[in-house]
């Protein structure tokens, strides 16, 4: 009998996904996490399977078990946005939608259905979505925008040392 590895496991769970055997998908996870109760990619997988499935309470019971675990998750805030949208539950899905753009402030996608809720929610659609301080905080932090928070330009610094 040969012998699977958890990564190939989950490889296979991605695939399945993606040529949309969800039901497969959630059978392999359901195995997986008999044996690692804790694999949070595992989670992340079965709550995206039963996201597609529309088993829209299953997948925000996952993806509620991978937050307690990685309380930031982009795609378990994401996903349990999706599924508080689809069952109307709109300002958890905004709540949570927040959340996963603070967690990847320039995600286009990340913008579009945060606006979508909020249009959903409050009946106009907002001219732009602005960024809370902790998503600003989070693009300084990984350096994306640092150094204008600093008023620095290092390329003038530069070529001032240049000349």
């Amino acid at each position: 009998m040969a012998r699977v590895t958890l990564q190939q496991y989950c490889g296979e769970a991605r695939q399945l996904i993606d040529s949309g055997a969800y039901d497969q998908v959630v059978a392999i996870c359901r195995h997986i996490l008999k044996r690692y109760p804790k694999h949070m990619e595992t989670y992340r997988l079965l709550g995206e399977a039963c996201l597609e499935k529309g088993e829209l309470e299953e997948a925000a019971d996952v993806f509620k078990r991978l937050l307690s675990a990685d309380p930031e998750n982009f795609v378990a805030h994401a996903g349990i946005g999706v599924a508080y949208e689809k069952t109307g539950v709109l300002d958890e899905a905004v709540w949570h939608m927040e959340r996963a753009l603070e967690l990847t402030p320039n995600s286009d996608d990340t913008r579009d259905a945060l606006r979508r809720l909020y249009t959903k929610r409050d009946g106009t659609e907002p001219p732009r979505i602005k960024l809370n301080k902790a998503a600003l905080a989070r693009m300084y932090a990984k350096g994306s925008q640092h150094r204008q928070g600093f008023g620095r330009d290092p390329g003038r610094r530069q070529q001032a040392d240049e000349a």
